[in-house]
């Protein structure tokens, strides 16, 4: 947990907004968990409301553990975080002063109708895929889709 929060906190700038225990018959039942077990939770947000974190470490008799989900394989595969273009190279000098192991160089890409973005991707403490994206403005999506940008 302590490795996750640095990666969040620290190298992505995420606030903590709650961290707490959870446990209970109603906890157990709605995450069908063996009878005892428990878990510290921590929830993490950046600077709007909209979307968050939430960082679990389980107390539990549970000893097959699902596998992180890897590029290329169906279901839940990355987390985006969307960046500026002033916190964009922040946050990767941020994180590379952590350690974090970056997979590639940030990637220029168009997307039709949208413009330019910039995205590299990294893992979380945990082996969790994590994309850092650098979307166009409001203001630069309008000119791209104008025409004006290439």
């Amino acid at each position: 947990m302590e490795r996750s929060l640095r990666f969040y906190v620290e190298g992505l700038g995420l606030k903590k907004t709650l961290d707490t225990q959870v446990s209970g018959d109603s906890f157990e039942r709605l995450l069908r968990l063996p009878q005892g077990s428990s878990a510290r939770t921590v929830f993490l947000q950046g600077p709007s409301r909209v979307g968050q974190i939430e960082l679990v470490e389980w107390q539990t008799s549970i000893v097959d553990w699902t596998p992180v989900r890897r590029a290329g394989r169906v279901g839940y595969t990355v987390v985006s975080f969307s960046l500026t273009q002033k916190t964009f190279p922040l946050v990767r000098q941020q994180l590379e002063l952590l350690g974090v192991t970056f997979w590639n160089a940030p990637e220029k890409t168009i997307l039709d109708g949208y413009g330019e973005i910039e995205a590299c991707i990294v893992e979380d403490p945990d082996g969790n895929m994590i994309e850092l994206v650098r979307l166009p403005t409001d203001e630069e999506i309008k000119e791209f889709r104008r025409g004006g940008l290439t």
